[in-house]
């Protein structure tokens, strides 16, 4: 079983470096076929409606989703549910930034939610969802 929570750990980290990075294609193949991602109090489902939303994100942002204290809270040999904190940082201007991006600090906290599946091909992500924020940078 520690494989398997490795793996589905791994597919985690996965979609969040997939989607700082913009390799949309990437990420929703991490996707199971009837995946639903609950994103910003819409339902996405599948990786086709993933790929539509996110192709609508602002060129000129940069942001880091860094995921921490990711624990497994049940595995069996073909589900997994997983939960940890997700800590945003995030610069959007009008324009493209040369160079580095302002460091303000850390936007918000908020804890995740991940199911996954066991499929042929290996762990998918099922669902994903978030908590409020339970932290926000005050402005």
């Amino acid at each position: 079983m520690n494989l398997d929570m490795t793996e589905c750990g791994n597919q985690v980290m996965l979609f969040f470096r997939h989607l700082d990075e913009r390799d949309y294609d990437a990420l929703v193949s991490l996707l199971a076929p009837d995946a639903v991602w609950h994103r910003q109090g819409k339902q996405l489902r599948g990786p086709a409606e993933a790929l539509q939303a996110l192709r609508q994100r602002s060129p000129n942002m940069r942001i880091a989703h860094i995921i921490t204290n990711l624990v497994v809270d049940h595995i069996d040999a073909g589900r997994c549910t997983m939960r940890g904190y997700m800590l945003v940082v995030r610069h959007e201007t009008d324009q493209a930034l040369d160079g580095p991006a302002p460091l303000d600090g850390i936007e918000s906290i908020r804890t995740i939610h991940v199911a996954l599946k066991r499929r042929d091909t290996g762990w998918l992500i099922d669902e994903l969802s978030n908590d409020p924020i339970a932290f926000a940078a005050v402005p």
